[in-house]
This record gives C-alpha cells, structure tokens and sequence, in this order.
C-alpha cells in the first residue's frame, strides 16, 4: 500500500517575521507598528500560524503576550531560517554594487532636526560616499536596520536593543514650549509641577518622546491636563506660538522649530534622553558604511558630547 503523505503546510514568510517579531516585541500592538499594521491583524495572523502548524506558540493574558515552551524551541530554529530567507530574496543596498551608497534609516524627528547638521559634515569629510536616509519612525528604522535594508540607524534609546550593537551619539533634555506672551514665556526653567491643568501639546510619534513625557508626568503629579497629540514638532511650536497650549518637545526639535515667537525652556528636573547610532550585531559593516558609523561618532564627541559603545 501507499504510504499516506502528511498535509502539507500552508504558512507563509510574512506569518514567520510576525511571529520572531512578536516574540521579540512581547507586544502586539508593537509588532504591527514595525509591520505597518493592526494589533488585531498581527494576532489574526499568529492565531491562523499556530492553527496551520497545530501548535500553541505564545501564552496570552490581558497585559503580556509570552511564548510557551514550544514557541521557544521552535523561535531558535525559525529566528535564523527567516534571517536567510530574506537575505537570498530581499536585495540589499550592498549587493546592487553601489559600493559607495549607504543606506541609513533615521527617526522623523531626528531628520528633521539634528541629523542634516551631521550629513554635511559627513559629505565634506567623506564626498566620495552618498548617505539615502530613510526617513521613518522609529519603530520602522528599527526594522529596517534589523532586516539590513538599511545598514545605519539613528534612533531615541529603545526600549530593547536586541541584535543590534550600538553607540551613544549625545543625551537631550525635553523643553516646555510656550508662545512669547505666556505667563511663562520669561522663566529660564520650568518645573514639571508648573504645567499641572495647563493643556499641553505632544507629539503622536513612537520615537520615544511620548513614553518619557508620560512618564515624567506621572512622576510629577502634573494631572488634569488636556493632552493634544500631533504628528510633527512643528505643529507643536505653532499651536503654542497661538496660545492653544504649552508644547513639550526634545530640545533637539529647536533646531527645526526656531521662532521669535516661540521659546523652548528647560524643563527641570531634567529628563534626558539618550540619542544613538544603531547597527545589526555581529554583522561587519561594509568600508563606506564603517567610515559613516565612524563619523557621525566623531562627530557627536567634538561637537555635540558622545557617551559611549554599547552592546545588547
């Protein structure tokens, strides 16, 4: 008789990323922001993962997502296997021959801030290399520089460093942003406490602005403020210029936000922020991207006050 064959399976690459994602991330709601997508899609999608493989890979409560004994063991063996997989299908910036292009994936607040100081001088220093920034948020710039599409990342310090090496560039404080006429708009520092019922201006951005601000005004007891979110610093310093609100912003956003009628102050105690030059770990860089990752280093210590390499 014929031996009966087994089903085949039906699982796709995207279903794998999600899932080293989400084992990684221990979050949905984190995972589909590195995918672009909902938490309800990335648990629909690991939800019809495990029901094709017949296999139970994370423990799942209201507050946390865990993997289960076999989504560890099955992670240790897919986690390298998707890696491959997207290095032979996926061309990288690398491999197109453009030995002298390097791809660097930057937070949109960093772009649009502190960053264009640091690629001209990258491009006086080094002319015979171009710099493609990937402008996105910072969950994006994270995945990308974990895929390799780009090689570089300029980030605010995440939350988890997994797989990837990194080097402190220099550490920012988060300012009050208030219009000229404010009645604070002469102090030289503002304590968080000032701003309690004061309605305030944010960013609605990943970049790690939110969760710090947060939590310092948690810290301070700064409680019953309406919180505005917006989508760019500048939209922050032009609703306080008018008088909707204090803006709390990275006092790196100065530099894209500069207004005589908007005046960015010290917000004490300080809260700072670390901003760093990510890379994959374990991975060597290519020469041009070696002397970028060098520079930019360089760079922050003469200018603006570097820290340190760090690895995960």
């Amino acid at each position: 008789m014929a031996r009966e064959q087994p089903p085949s399976l039906s699982v796709s690459l995207h279903q794998l990323r999600l899932f080293v994602t989400l084992a990684r991330q221990r979050s949905f709601t984190r995972a589909g922001d590195e995918f672009g997508i909902t938490q309800s899609a990335v648990s629909r999608s690991i939800r019809e993962l495990e029901d094709e493989i017949s296999l139970r890979l994370f423990d799942r409560t209201t507050r946390q997502v865990a993997l289960t004994e076999t989504g560890r063991k099955l992670l240790a063996r897919i986690a390298p296997l998707v890696e491959e997989l997207e290095a032979t299908l996926r061309p990288r910036p690398q491999e197109g021959g453009e030995s002298g292009v390097v791809h660097l994936a930057s937070s949109c607040g960093l772009t649009a801030s502190v960053l264009p100081a640091m690629l001209a001088s990258c491009r006086e220093r080094l002319p015979d290399t171009t710099v493609v920034v990937l402008d996105r948020p910072q969950s994006a710039v994270l995945q990308l520089v974990r895929s390799g599409e780009a090689e570089l990342g300029v980030v605010i310090a995440p939350e988890h460093l997994d797989e990837l090496a990194a080097e402190l560039l220099f550490a920012d404080g988060l300012a009050a942003v208030v219009g000229a006429s404010h009645r604070l708009g002469g102090a030289a520092r503002i304590d968080w406490q000032q701003l309690r019922g004061t309605p305030l201006l944010l960013l609605e951005d990943d970049t790690g602005s939110l969760s710090a601000i947060e939590a310092a005004l948690a810290l301070h007891g700064v409680t019953g403020a309406v919180r505005q979110r917006l989508a760019q610093p500048a939209a922050v310093a032009r609703m306080a210029e008018a008088g909707l609100g204090v803006g709390i912003l990275p006092m790196h956003a100065r530099a894209a936000c500069d207004s005589a009628q908007a005046r960015f102050i010290p917000l004490v105690p300080n809260t700072p922020r670390t901003i760093m030059l990510v890379r994959r770990k374990n991975r060597a860089l290519r020469a041009s991207a070696a002397q970028v990752w060098s520079h930019f280093a360089a760079y922050s210590s003469h200018t603006l006050g570097s820290g340190q390499a760090i690895e995960a």
